[in-house]
């Protein structure tokens, strides 16, 4: 018998903030339906997720609190899932694969701040034309 999805659904609509930089890692997030935009410190808009996409996983695989601020670009409904579900899951995963999803984490939240420097840099430069 199929176990029931039974992870809290929440609801928000177009303009809500779902979490914000610096906030707990506690939660990570599956899009049912909607968009939301993942965004910098400064606003750079990093990510587009759609249906079925999970985010929020980066902050707590790399052991800090929200790197980005997810919000929602249109009505959108997501699940919650509790990080000690997806730790369960971990714990019980082949160490490759462990170390290359905290790889893959590093490397997002690396590759976030060298997106957000170079768009820095390139409107200094433009507002000095």
């Amino acid at each position: 018998m199929k176990k029931k999805f039974d992870h809290v659904q929440k609801n928000f609509n177009a303009g809500d903030i779902i979490y914000t930089i610096g906030d707990r890692s506690d939660l990570l997030y599956l899009i049912h339906s909607g968009t939301v935009s993942i965004r910098t410190r400064h606003g750079l808009e990093v990510g587009i997720l759609n249906d079925g996409e999970i985010f929020g996983e980066v902050g707590r695989v790399i052991g800090s609190p929200r790197t980005v601020t997810a919000k929602a670009k249109t009505n959108c409904t997501v699940y919650e899932i509790d990080w000690s579900n997806l730790q369960t899951k971990l714990d019980g995963a082949d160490a490759v694969l462990v170390a290359i999803i905290r790889g893959l984490s590093l490397r997002i939240g690396d590759a976030n701040e060298l997106a957000e420097k170079f768009w820095r840099d390139l409107s200094i430069y433009k507002s000095l034309e």
